[in-house]
C-alpha cells in the first residue's frame, strides 16, 4: 500500500478501533463524524490536517492572516481578490503537496489537461474535416471546369452540309472578334501605361487686382459743419486679388460640335442681318464655364513686396503689419478653396507692390538646372518625369556598358550633371537633388493708386494678368470611372456565360457532324462501311486490352510492297549489308 495512503488512513479515526463485523453493509456509525467532500469549508480537521492550524474547516479571514505565509503566491493572491475563500485556498495547497502532479499545469478556475487536450484534439479533427472537405469541393469544381468546353470554332468541312453560307457568316464572326480582342488588350495596357504617367494640361488663369480707397483727404467734404482735418480718420486702402479659371465648352472632351450648332446658326443670320461688315464679327465663339477650381487650388502661399516700405506710415499711429502673408493649410481641402484674396493697409499715396503667388504643384515640380534644362530640354518637371528622362537620354546615346546594364558611361552632357565618368542609374534621383530647385514665384506687380484722378472713374480699371496652370488631365478621371464602373462586372459575366453557351453549341454541333458523317457514310456502302468499322473496333479492343500481337492483322498495313520495295530500303539494305562484309561477319 502506498504510505501516503496509509498517512492518510490513519487519521481517519485514531480514538476508535472498532471491529468491520460490527456495523453491517449500509449502516452508519452514529459516533463517526461524517463531512461533504464538495464545500471545502466543511473538511474535518481529522481527515485533512495542517501544521499549526485547529481547526482547518472552520478558518476565517483573521486566522487566515496569522497563517497567510505558509501559502503560495497563486493562491494567496486569489484568496486576497475575493476569487476563492481561505479554507479552499488551504485545502488545494494540502492536495498539491500530497499529490505533486496531479495539479502542477492547473489552477482554480481552470479546466483539468486532460479535458483540455480533449478538446484542443477534437478542435484540430475538425478543422482537418473542413479542410478536407473544402479539397474534395475544389477538386469537383476543378473536374468540372476541366469538362467544360472552351473551344468555339465551327468544325471543318460543316459548309457542306449546312445550306446556305451560315457557316461563312460565323467564322467572319470570329475573325471580327479577335481582332476586337487584340485591340481591347492593347487599348487597356494603353489605359494602364496612362494611369503611371502624371499627364498635365496647361490651362489659363485670369488674374484681377483692383484696390479702393477710403479716408483720403481729397475724399472729405470740407463744406460740413465741424469739419476739421482730423476728423476723417486714418486714409486706408483695400487691395482685391481675384482669379479664375478660364475653361470653356470645346475644352471638354465629350462636347459635341454639334450641341447648339442651331442656336449659332441662329445667331450667325441675326449678326449678317444687323451687321453689314462680317470681317468685324468673330469667327468662332467660345462659352466660359463654371471653373472647376479655384483660385487658392493653384497656389499655397502668397507675398506682397512693398517697393517703397519707407513712404509707409509707421509711426506710433500707424499700420505696424508692413507686410502681407497668406499660407494655405496644410490639411485645406478644395471646399475650403477661394477665388478672391483681400488686404487692407493705412496710406495716403500711391504705392508700387509686387504680388508673389507660389504655385502649390502635386506632385512638386522643380525648375532644373542649367546643364540639366539644356540635356532634357524642358526647364520645368518633377522627379520622376527628370529621372525618366535621363533614363531615355541613356538609351538613345547608348551609354550603357554591355557586361553590366545598370552601369551607365557619362557623356559630356551626363559630366555637366553628375560629374562623373560612370555612375549606377539606381544612384540617380539621389545625384539629381543638387539640380532640382523650387520653382520661382509668379510676380504680379501693381500700383495702388489712392489719388482722386484714379477714383473719379466708378469703378476703376482693374489690372489684369493671364497666368498659366497645370491642371489634370481631363481623360484621366474618364478613364478611371470607365475601368471602375460597378456595371462593367455584370456585363463581363454576361459575356462569359454566352461564351460558354457559345461552346456548348459548337460541341453539340461536332457530335451532330459526326453522326451526320457516320450515317452518310454507311448509306453509300454499308458492307464496307460495316467491315471497316468492325476492324476498326477490333483493333480498338485488341489495344484496349492487351492483346496487340506482331503477327496481328492490326499491324500488317506496313507490309505492303510500296513500302518495302522503295529504293531508300534497298539502299539502306545493302548499306547494311556491305558493313557487315567489311567487318568479317
Amino acid at each position: 500500500m502506498n504510505p501516503q495512503m496509509q498517512s492518510y488512513r490513519q487519521f481517519a479515526n485514531p480514538a476508535q478501533g472498532r471491529s468491520p463485523a460490527a456495523r453491517r453493509p449500509g449502516e452508519c456509525d452514529s459516533s463517526t463524524s461524517t463531512t461533504s467532500t464538495h464545500d471545502p469549508m466543511n473538511v474535518n480537521p481529522d481527515i485533512y490536517p495542517s501544521p499549526g492550524l485547529q481547526p482547518f474547516g472552520g478558518i476565517n479571514y483573521e486566522d487566515y492572516r496569522d497563517y497567510a505565509h505558509s501559502l503560495p503566491p497563486h493562491l494567496r493572491r486569489l484568496v486576497e481578490t475575493g476569487q476563492t475563500a481561505p479554507g479552499t485556498a488551504f485545502l488545494t495547497h494540502y492536495r498539491e503537496s500530497l499529490y505533486p502532479g496531479l495539479h502542477a499545469n492547473s489552477h482554480l478556475g481552470q479546466l483539468p489537461p486532460a479535458q483540455h487536450a480533449a478538446q484542443q484534439a477534437q478542435a484540430q479533427m475538425m478543422q482537418q474535416q473542413a479542410q478536407q472537405r473544402n479539397a474534395a469541393i475544389e477538386h469537383q469544381l476543378a473536374q468540372r471546369r476541366a469538362r467544360k468546353p472552351t473551344d468555339r470554332n465551327i468544325p471543318d468541312g460543316l459548309e457542306d452540309v449546312v445550306i446556305g453560307d451560315g457557316v461563312d457568316q460565323y467564322r467572319k464572326l470570329r475573325e471580327a472578334e479577335k481582332r476586337l480582342d487584340h485591340l481591347m488588350a492593347r487599348k487597356r495596357l494603353e489605359i494602364h501605361d496612362n494611369f503611371s504617367k502624371n499627364v498635365k494640361r496647361q490651362k489659363t488663369m485670369r488674374i484681377w487686382i483692383s484696390n479702393t480707397a477710403s479716408g483720403q483727404p481729397w475724399q472729405a467734404n470740407p463744406d460740413e459743419e465741424g469739419f476739421t482735418f482730423d476728423s476723417g480718420g486714418d486714409p486706408t486702402y483695400r487691395v482685391k486679388i481675384q482669379g479664375r479659371l478660364l475653361e470653356y465648352d470645346d475644352d471638354d472632351i465629350l462636347h459635341s460640335d454639334s450641341e447648339g450648332e442651331e442656336d449659332r446658326e441662329k445667331e450667325d443670320q441675326d449678326q449678317e442681318m444687323t451687321d453689314d461688315n462680317p470681317k468685324s464679327r468673330p469667327s468662332k465663339r467660345h462659352s466660359l464655364k463654371e471653373p472647376s477650381k479655384k483660385l487658392t487650388h493653384f497656389f499655397k502661399a502668397m507675398n506682397v513686396e512693398f517697393d517703397n516700405p519707407k513712404n509707409l506710415n509707421t509711426g506710433p499711429n500707424g499700420d505696424p503689419n508692413q507686410t502681407v502673408t497668406w499660407k494655405k493649410g496644410a490639411n485645406a481641402s478644395q471646399s475650403g478653396d477661394f477665388d478672391t484674396i483681400e488686404f487692407e493697409r493705412k496710406a495716403d499715396e500711391n504705392v508700387n507692390i509686387t504680388i508673389c503667388l507660389t504655385r502649390d504643384e502635386q506632385p512638386e515640380r522643380f525648375r532644373l538646372s542649367k546643364a540639366l534644362a539644356e540635356t532634357l530640354d524642358m526647364e520645368e518637371a518633377d522627379r520622376a518625369e527628370v529621372v525618366m528622362g535621363i533614363w531615355d537620354y541613356v538609351r538613345a546615346m547608348g551609354l550603357q556598358e554591355d557586361e553590366e546594364r545598370r552601369s551607365i558611361q557619362c557623356d559630356d552632357s551626363l559630366k555637366r550633371i553628375f560629374d562623373t565618368e560612370t555612375f549606377f542609374f539606381p544612384q540617380a534621383a539621389e545625384r539629381l537633388i543638387p539640380h532640382l530647385h523650387p520653382l520661382p514665384p509668379v510676380r504680379l506687380p501693381y500700383t495702388i493708386r489712392v489719388d482722386q484722378a484714379f477714383h473719379a472713374t466708378e469703378p476703376p480699371a482693374p489690372t489684369v494678368y493671364d497666368v498659366r496652370v497645370t491642371t489634370e488631365d481631363p481623360l484621366r478621371p474618364l478613364l478611371f470611372r470607365m475601368t471602375q464602373n460597378p456595371e462593367h462586372g455584370a456585363t463581363l459575366q454576361q459575356l462569359r456565360k454566352l461564351d460558354d453557351d457559345l461552346a456548348v453549341l459548337m460541341q453539340a454541333i461536332t457530335h451532330h457532324k459526326a453522326r451526320h458523317q457516320f450515317f452518310t457514310s454507311m448509306a453509300k456502302d454499308p458492307q464496307k462501311f460495316i467491315s471497316k468499322w468492325l476492324s476498326s473496333q477490333k483493333r480498338d479492343l485488341s489495344v484496349l486490352l492487351g492483346e496487340l500481337d506482331r503477327g496481328d492483322v492490326a499491324g500488317m498495313e506496313f507490309a505492303g510492297q510500296e513500302v518495302w520495295a522503295a529504293e531508300s530500303v534497298k539502299e539502306a539494305v545493302r548499306y547494311r549489308l556491305a558493313r557487315a562484309e567489311a567487318g568479317g561477319r
